[in-house]
């Protein structure tokens, strides 16, 4: 897709067109927001509370030793898909398909074997992460209107195309995603493996560090976008008390780092040039970025 851009966003010499999305597309306004860091996370852990994707993280990937290397190579796969011009969108695509297809797990329970890129565990992954992210801008902001929730799920089977989902199989507004979700309950659990994920992302206790309060603030952020039956399976309590001073709290520190998006898209843009999952691209300025023909991303 390539659309109109706004005079106030420039396109720069560094990116060959709107990529996927585009200026006009819900996903480009609500994006570059920051509540995306609490999505990332809340989302994640809504994905761990079904069992065969959590047995997939503990068996096949690095999360548990490389957390932090997980988080980015997942950040630059997402830039790059949202804001990447369509030849490296759909090269981070063909990336991430190449390496799910070597990722095996085996079902502790039954001795199954089975592939990360079974249409069920796809259709999970997706859909559980569009909720959260309808819950986040609710919660936390920017606005989006019913019509715009409902442009955004339909925005998202470009994403969930390039992972492989069957595209008949995806809800096409934010009803049938809640529907969706709530038909999903009563297969999730709090697996083993799920312990060591929650010990990772949950609040860690009282703390006057100003990081540390930092961090658990932001971990009760995200749990906050967790359903109710989300945070019951993981054991936390959320009554009123807590989800007041919880949200009031988050709102209170994302707002400084609100970015208008004439000004956050753009850098965006330049972070996907240097960072493109899937390929090392340095176009930005080409004397300055001189350097060897791009590579394969390494399997994360």
């Amino acid at each position: 897709m390539s659309t109109a851009r706004p005079d106030v966003i420039d396109a720069g010499s560094h990116i060959a067109d709107d990529g996927l999305f585009g200026p006009d597309s819900v996903t480009w306004k609500v994006s570059a927001h920051p509540v995306g860091g609490l999505v990332g996370t809340a989302a994640a852990s809504i994905q761990m509370l079904y069992p065969p994707v959590m047995y997939m993280i503990d068996q096949a990937s690095t999360f548990r030793e490389k957390p932090e290397l997980r988080a980015r190579r997942t950040a630059e796969y997402v830039a790059t898909i949202t804001y990447g011009d369509v030849a490296a969108a759909e090269k981070a695509g063909e990336t991430l398909r190449r390496i799910h297809a070597r990722c095996k797990a085996t079902d502790p329970n039954t001795g199954e074997e089975y592939g990360v890129d079974e249409p069920e565990y796809l259709l999970w992954v997706h859909n559980a992460l569009v909720w959260t992210s309808l819950r986040a801008f609710a919660k936390y902001g920017p606005h989006v209107n019913d019509d715009e929730r409902d442009q955004y799920v339909v925005e998202q089977h470009t994403a969930a195309r390039l992972v492989g989902c069957d595209l008949s199989q995806l809800p096409s507004t934010a009803t049938e995603t809640d529907d969706y979700m709530r038909s999903m309950e009563p297969k999730l659990a709090l697996s083993l493996p799920a312990l060591w994920f929650k010990a990772m992302v949950m609040p860690k206790g009282p703390s006057f560090h100003p990081t540390a309060m930092l961090q658990d603030l932001a971990a009760w952020g995200s749990i906050s976008l967790m359903g109710d039956a989300h945070r019951r399976l993981f054991g936390i309590s959320y009554g009123r008390l807590r989800a007041l001073a919880t949200e009031t709290a988050v709102k209170a520190m994302l707002g400084p780092l609100t970015t208008p998006v004439e000004v956050a898209i753009p850098k965006a843009r330049e972070y996907v040039d240097e960072n493109a999952f899937g390929a090392r691209r340095h176009t930005v300025n080409p004397v300055l970025h001189a350097g060897p023909e791009p590579t394969a991303m390494p399997e994360s």
